[in-house]
């Protein structure tokens, strides 16, 4: 997959994904953040390391754990601009770098004590040179929480079809076909600040990670299948019911062997 389609597409979509993932209902802090916040580390005087951190979402609140340093890191320069305003308005001390992360795990020498990502290993095909790049440089002591693209909902993303636009019929689940998938994300497509386009990623199953990690060197010590929040039940029961049905996130805690 090109890295620079994947830029341009990030920058090109950078506000429309704030504004639409901002929302106190979005899944992130919904569904996403308190499982994450329940395995976090103390991470109190530590390093940090957000992997595709796009806007600092997550970086913004690890700040509030009063960690030493954190390095945020993201191949969109769109994405890093709105990280940046609003890390310049709340006065926070977070270091944003603007580089692919395979290419920066590449090259960096440090360790860090705890690493994260979010939603963005489906755009990197080599999983195990991934893993074993973030086993280089995990202290010995470290952690590292992953929140990947639930294997089942990347399942459901039509497959790659040169530039053509996906029908609503190609959503179906084809779980054991790891092709390239293409579709419009849901921000674009219920914008009309930007026209729609395709983004292109990789769909991993459940044992291409397990596996991945495991020849990486590092230990899986927690898995989990977020719910959505009971209340959408009620508040939000076509969001509930469909997240019921399909995972969105699985989310893996890692350690050093």
């Amino acid at each position: 997959m090109n890295n620079k389609i994947v830029k341009i597409n990030w920058d090109e979509m950078s506000q429309t994904y704030e504004d639409f993932t901002s929302d106190k209902d979005s899944y992130s802090f919904t569904i996403e953040w308190p499982s994450i916040k329940e395995m976090m580390p103390n991470i109190k005087g530590q390093k940090v390391l957000d992997l595709g951190c796009g806007t600092g979402r997550f970086s913004f609140v690890f700040e509030e754990y009063s960690p030493r340093k954190i390095l945020g890191v993201d191949i969109s320069s769109g994405m890093l601009d709105i990280a940046r305003r609003e890390a310049e308005k709340i006065n926070s001390t977070i270091e944003f770098q603007q580089k692919d992360i395979e290419g920066f795990l590449l090259s960096e020498n440090q360790e860090y004590d705890f690493i994260f990502s979010s939603t963005t290993f489906h755009y990197i095909e080599d999983l195990e040179r991934l893993f074993k790049s973030i086993s280089s440089i995990l202290s010995n002591n470290g952690t590292c929480i992953i929140s990947v693209i639930h294997p089942v909902y990347s399942a459901h993303y039509p497959l790659s079809d040169g530039d053509r636009l996906p029908t609503d019929e190609e959503w179906q689940i084809k779980y054991l076909d790891t092709s390239d998938r293409s579709y419009v994300q849901p921000w674009i497509e219920y914008s009309d600040d930007v026209e729609n386009f395709l983004s292109t990623s990789y769909h991993h199953t459940f044992s291409n990670y397990c596996t991945a990690i495991l020849r990486s060197g590092l230990k899986i010590e927690e898995i989990r299948e977020p719910l959505p929040p009971i209340e959408w039940k009620e508040k939000f029961p076509n969001k509930y019911n469909a997240c019921m049905r399909k995972p969105t996130f699985m989310i893996l805690k890692l350690s050093q062997q």
